[in-house]
């Protein structure tokens, strides 16, 4: 065997190691779309009785953040008097805070000159830190966006989940603005797959679901066993998940309570956006991956590694889009002079990986070896063309069925109009996502903000659906008294630290 049988023997079984990474790193998501006909899980109906404190955190989002506050104020189907709305002004230059008080909200102003500090987590924990010392009476704390609209049963739908015993919840995630174009259909698509398909399988077998930042809702013992907020990252609502799971929390998914949100309308948007939570969520992967290794293997739950396949894509990324296109480069170029009589490797080679099909009807060495390169060429391009066409298959299915389950939830028709393109597209969006996961990986943070889309917003409310037989989502009594024992220590710890600050 020469230099080159030996590197890329090495190589090739590497390769094998990468492949296996990515078979697995996908192994939820074919577990999901196996089981894609498990039906809905509904919280049941009880009357309102849960006081709740809406969050909005908001930077310069003066085209928006009025017309979000108003509709939280006016338009819930929820006891006024249950339920008060905030605003964290971070750093505001515009009328932020004007339109927000104008509105009916309470605004709370947040200067920062800190710029590792310009991300949400730190708004985030002043708020919250103030409203537990002057709102005793919430309960409840719901997380928004300054561009998200909440479906007017959004509270009413949290209440149930939260009477029933739930400590945190995320709702379903739609768009408020699906159809303006390719790009928001891609993204509005993105998240009907993770609402209606996985987080719907991880219910139906008691799992634990993604926690996501518009809507997320948590009970006050949460806030105040973190002290406020501690996840300080630029994925704060990925890291969130992840310290609540390890805390003996789990998030649960309500697929009633809808909240739309405004999706990028542009590719330049679209791609910067990725690229932010590709950085921010590989970051997080190597920080705090550790965390759901450490629970699988204290509880024996596969939830755990659920989680953190969850966030896998974006090193997995970096495999996809860096080390397959080097490597089968590399060994193209090689076979293809192999083929043209160049011999980069011996016979060895090809015994020892299989790489090229050994005929013993040649005789003659040198043609043996050319004739290996040209079969490895082969081969290569039948394994491309089946992988290429295998995922656009895949991805399209996957959002065919994601869009069509819940059509009439979205506002859609049967024959689901204006969506084709995005479903039939889907692929390009999947490609385009992988790069710049891949991207982020790689480049440093970069916050850049959005263009906000209020004239393009077309909410399209749930169609009537044929009455049929409900399944209800219920805790577990063991649930629920482990759950009464974090709430015991978390109010002893609080008790503690009173005491020991009015000591000093």
């Amino acid at each position: 065997m020469n230099a080159a049988d030996w590197i890329f023997t090495i190589l090739f079984y590497v390769n094998l190691v990468m492949v296996a990474i990515v078979t697995i790193s996908f192994v939820p998501q074919f577990l999901f779309y196996l089981f894609f006909f498990l039906k809905r899980r509904h919280f049941k109906e009880v009357e309102p009785q849960k006081r709740f404190a809406v969050l909005v955190c908001a930077h310069n989002e003066g085209d928006v953040i009025e017309k979000t506050v108003r509709h939280l104020v006016e338009e819930m189907n929820y006891p006024k008097e249950l339920y008060k709305v905030y605003v964290c002004a971070h750093n505001c230059t515009d009328d932020t805070v004007e339109k927000a008080r104008r509105a009916g909200a309470i605004v709370y102003e947040y200067h920062d000159d800190d710029p590792k500090h310009a991300m949400v987590s730190y708004p985030m924990r002043y708020a919250l830190r103030r409203i537990l010392q002057e709102d005793k009476e919430a309960e409840v704390f719901v997380r928004a966006d300054a561009d998200n609209i909440f479906h007017p049963d959004y509270l009413r739908r949290m209440n149930n989940a939260i009477v029933e015993g739930c400590k945190i919840v995320r709702g379903y995630e739609a768009s408020s603005n699906l159809k303006q174009n390719l790009w928001t259909q891609q993204s509005g698509i993105f998240y009907y797959k993770d609402s209606r398909v996985q987080n719907t399988f991880r219910q139906a077998i008691n799992s634990t679901a993604m926690s996501t930042s518009p809507g997320l809702t948590f009970t006050r013992d949460v806030v105040e066993r973190m002290d406020g907020w501690d996840c300080m990252t630029a994925a704060e609502d990925a890291e969130f998940c992840f310290r609540r799971l390890e805390d003996g929390y789990k998030i649960y998914f309500n697929t009633d309570a809808i909240v739309y949100e405004d999706q990028p309308s542009s590719f330049k948007d679209t791609f910067n956006r990725l690229v932010r939570l590709g950085h921010s969520l590989n970051r997080l992967f190597f920080t705090d991956g550790w965390r759901m290794v450490k629970m699988f293997f204290k509880t024996g739950k596969p939830m755990y590694l659920d989680m953190l396949l969850q966030i896998a894509f974006n090193p997995v990324s970096v495999i996809c889009f860096i080390w397959f296109p080097i490597y089968y480069i590399a060994y193209a170029i090689c076979m293809l002079m192999q083929s043209a009589g160049v011999h980069v490797f011996t016979l060895s080679y090809f015994q020892m990986t299989a790489a090229g099909t050994i005929d013993p009807g040649i005789s003659d060495a040198f043609a043996q070896l050319s004739n290996c390169g040209v079969q490895s060429i082969i081969d290569l391009l039948v394994m491309a063309a089946q992988v290429i066409v295998s995922l656009y298959l895949f991805c399209v299915i996957q959002s065919f069925l994601a869009v069509y389950l819940d059509r009439r939830k979205n506002g859609l028709d049967d024959r689901l109009t204006g969506m084709w393109k995005g479903i039939l597209l889907s692929p390009l969006f999947t490609f385009v996502y992988g790069i710049c996961n891949c991207l982020g990986c790689v480049t440093k943070l970069r916050w850049k903000v959005a263009k906000r889309n209020p004239s393009s917003q077309k909410i399209l409310l749930p169609l009537p659906e044929k009455p049929k037989k409900i399944w209800y989502f219920t805790l577990s009594e063991k649930e629920k008294r482990r759950y009464a024992r974090m709430v015991e220590k978390t109010l002893a710890k609080e008790k503690a630290r009173k005491e020991k600050a009015a000591q000093g």
